[in-house]
């Protein structure tokens, strides 16, 4: 969903300084909602539409296949006025795919992604922060492959149906 209290405008405004590091990185959004014009117009300001690619809102099944093909998962997560990321369970999709995620600190973020164990939570108001994170991961793939394999494994161990219930004592 492109909605306020996801970062994707952070992320277009990172993209500069981020090239300048990873000249060859390509931004792939997926989803709808009502920030796409607003992303779609910040796209074209900064001359970034040869790097960011807008997918639209895809099946499951597609969306899988991104991410077994991304070498990294962003979101910047942050507090807006009306909605703030309960869990993120998209950080254990992305996990669950070997991919290693930037995520931004907030709510139960910090359930889903254990900071460098499984990826980086970074305070999005950090700029120099999250453009290190990203830049670090895309730089050094060994790194980045490794918290992306802690992440499956954690997705893989800790948060299974099974395991969640007991959790909760529902047996």
């Amino acid at each position: 969903r492109m909605v306020e209290g996801k970062g994707l405008p952070h992320l277009v405004r990172l993209l500069p300084a981020i090239l300048d590091k990873v000249p060859n990185a390509v931004v792939v959004m997926v989803g709808s909602g009502p920030k796409e014009a607003q992303l779609l117009a910040q796209v074209e300001q900064n001359n970034l539409q040869n790097v960011v690619r807008f997918l639209g809102t895809l099946p499951p099944a597609e969306l899988a296949e991104l991410y077994h093909l991304a070498d990294v998962f962003v979101l910047l997560t942050h507090v807006d006025e009306e909605h703030e990321e309960g869990f993120g369970t998209v950080f254990l999709e992305a996990a669950a795919a070997g991919l290693p995620v930037v995520a931004g600190r907030v709510g139960g973020v910090e359930e889903a992604v254990q900071h460098l164990a499984t990826g980086i939570v970074v305070d999005v108001t950090e700029e120099k922060t999250v453009t290190k994170a990203i830049v670090d991961i895309l730089q050094q793939p060994d790194y980045g492959r490794r918290l992306g394999e802690a992440g499956r494994a954690r997705a893989n161990e800790v948060f299974q149906w099974l395991k969640q219930i007991e959790k909760l004592h529902l047996e």
